[in-house]
């Protein structure tokens, strides 16, 4: 339901991590539309075993065991980060969603650094707006869409796009501050 937001974000040759990819089509998806360099991360070593077992026959598709708050790529190894709710797990032990901790902020400027100069990090969430996306000290640009089908009484996902190096909207400022 978000490829036709997902889309513009990529480009061909666009080496991707998909953090917590669990037992979703989405990389294979995105092996299929021509996106080949793609890795993708769980914590679940019995997931991605299975994974790599359903997916062998797509040579660009990566799959490891690692756990999102101590990944071990070098910096700036991809051009695009995709996470569905995963980055969630950053905010478990939040009192207050709307005034992170630095510990949680740490932890997602982790996150941000496996991305590459004029990046992009695609967030795919249920809940709109999160200043998690917003800190100006990320030093990103932000762009949040609903993703649905049209249908008013349908579930809506929150697509939120990151770029790396480009100045964030004041009123994003703002829902950072909140």
């Amino acid at each position: 339901r978000f490829f036709p937001q997902l889309e513009p974000e990529l480009r061909p040759g666009d080496r991707i991590l998909v953090l917590g990819c669990g037992n979703s089509a989405l990389s294979h998806d995105l092996h299929e539309l021509g996106y080949t360099d793609v890795t993708s991360i769980d914590f679940s070593p019995a997931c991605i075993a299975a994974m790599r077992a359903r997916y062998a026959h797509c040579p660009g598709l990566r799959w490891a065991v690692m756990d999102i708050r101590a990944l071990t790529f070098p910096d700036a190894s991809f051009d695009v980060v995709l996470e569905k709710g995963t980055l969630d797990v950053l905010m478990v032990e939040e009192t207050d969603p709307w005034h992170i901790s630095p510990q949680a902020a740490a932890a997602m400027h982790r996150v941000l650094a496996e991305v590459g100069g004029g990046g992009t990090c695609v967030g795919v969430q249920r809940v709109d707006p999160i200043p998690m996306w917003a800190p100006e000290a990320f030093g990103w640009s932000l762009r949040h869409a609903a993703c649905g089908d049209g249908d008013a009484a349908a579930f809506h996902y929150f697509l939120y796009v990151m770029r790396k190096g480009q100045p964030l909207d004041p009123r994003d400022v703002a829902l950072g501050r909140r």
